[in-house]
């Protein structure tokens, strides 16, 4: 995804998609006869709208310098020498914001962390771009969600398995939540960094998880992308007061 030029491929320009895609195959032991099938699919991504607060904005909408792949960041925790950033914080930090997605149930599940840390948290966001003002995360993942039978073999694994229900809980199982907030925290420090004039009621969004398994065709979205949600696409823009108070805990850290 990384060497994917999106709106290229949108347009049916598969030359340079073509290139990395069989470059990758052969670097991953695979067939090189799945190149069709895998550029199919990324043709299917970039065109599907994201839906929830992104509407039908689609990769395939992305203008030149409105994104970055894979930026890495390093984001320094408990700078003072006596404090720790520990999961105790962070749970406290959930609960008292505890407005949209993951709130209350999601600061319980953080107390179950065992965490006690200083020094540098080291990362890289897989997708940054903008949407009008506000300047988003994406993250691609390949999580199964699906049915099997009584002897293992697979019934289902598509659209339909990757409701906004089956994606929530998946996410709150792996920490997923806890990832994005520490994804957006690290992208407003950035834009404060870089971004002339920047406040983030104005330029901040919010996160999209693409669970690439479960992205339906763009014809094939169950509900309008401006009215709803899209099968395999988890947006949220979480409460600002929650990603302000996350910073200044990771800045500061806890006795």
């Amino acid at each position: 995804m990384e060497q994917i030029d999106y709106p290229a491929l949108a347009t049916g320009d598969q030359d340079g998609c073509r290139q990395v895609v069989q470059r990758e195959l052969e670097r991953a032991g695979l067939a090189a006869e799945l190149a069709d099938s895998v550029i199919q699919g990324l043709q299917q991504l970039v065109l599907c709208p994201l839906g929830g607060e992104l509407g039908g904005f689609r990769l395939a909408d992305l203008s030149p310098a409105s994104w970055l792949n894979e930026m890495n960041f390093d984001l320094p925790l408990a700078v003072p020498r006596d404090r720790l950033v520990r999961s105790s914080g962070l749970a406290a930090v959930f609960g008292r914001q505890a407005g949209g997605r993951f709130g209350d149930a999601y600061a319980r599940q953080l107390q179950g962390l065992s965490v006690a840390s200083r020094g540098f948290l080291t990362g890289s966001i897989d997708l940054v771009f903008r949407c009008g003002e506000r300047w988003w995360v994406a993250d691609w993942k390949s999580n199964w969600i699906g049915r099997r039978d009584g002897r293992g073999a697979v019934i289902s694994c598509g659209p339909r398995d990757y409701s906004q229900e089956a994606m929530e809980s998946l996410m709150a199982s792996n920490h997923y939540p806890l990832q994005a907030h520490l994804y957006l925290v690290a992208l407003h420090r950035y834009l404060r960094w870089r971004l002339p004039g920047y406040t983030p009621e104005q330029h901040l969004g919010g996160y999209a998880y693409v669970f690439l398994r479960g992205v339906p065709a763009s014809s094939a979205s169950p509900t309008p992308p401006q009215a709803g949600a899209v099968p395999g696409v988890l947006v949220e823009r979480p409460p600002l007061p929650r990603l302000l108070e996350l910073d200044a805990l990771l800045r500061e850290g806890q006795p």
